[in-house]
């Protein structure tokens, strides 16, 4: 008898623990797509505060060298596509850049319009899985009845 009092305490101990640190994962995981979130206003805000500078996003990637990578950017206002040339850098497909830059002759590829990015002259970064965690904020923000930005 005493044997299965111990084993029952032990699975509803077992359970218990669980749910706790289930619950605990979720909520810390809600905290940090809270973060990330934030993170995507500040860059909104930086971007207005920095007329010079935009939001894009890399489309794809051609090259990556010692020296930087070759990519296509899209631009988030226009949606535009543009190749660029990230110096010193090497971003990754689906990663949001706060940038500034000049365009420029491409010799590579034979065009006017390359935009050069110069180490120092991308402000911020946000890679795809920081993008997804600020969605999921964003959701469980509108599904909750508040406000989204």
């Amino acid at each position: 008898m005493f044997l299965y009092l111990l084993m029952a305490c032990a699975i509803a101990g077992s359970a218990a623990l669980a749910t706790i640190v289930l619950r605990r994962l979720k909520n810390r995981k809600a905290r940090q797509d809270e973060l990330w979130f934030g993170y995507r206003q500040h860059m909104d805000e930086l971007r207005e505060a920095s007329p010079e500078a935009e939001l894009a996003r890399v489309a794809q990637v051609y090259q990556r060298a010692k020296r930087g990578t070759k990519a296509a950017i899209a631009w988030e206002r226009t949606g535009v596509e543009q190749d660029s040339w990230f110096e010193g850098m090497s971003p990754g497909p689906g990663d949001l850049l706060l940038l500034r830059g000049s365009p420029g002759w491409g010799p590579d590829t034979s065009s006017p319009n390359v935009f050069y990015v110069a180490p120092g002259q991308v402000l911020s970064l946000m890679a795809v899985e920081a993008q997804a965690a600020a969605a999921r904020h964003q959701h469980r923000l509108a599904a909750a009845g508040g406000t989204t930005p």
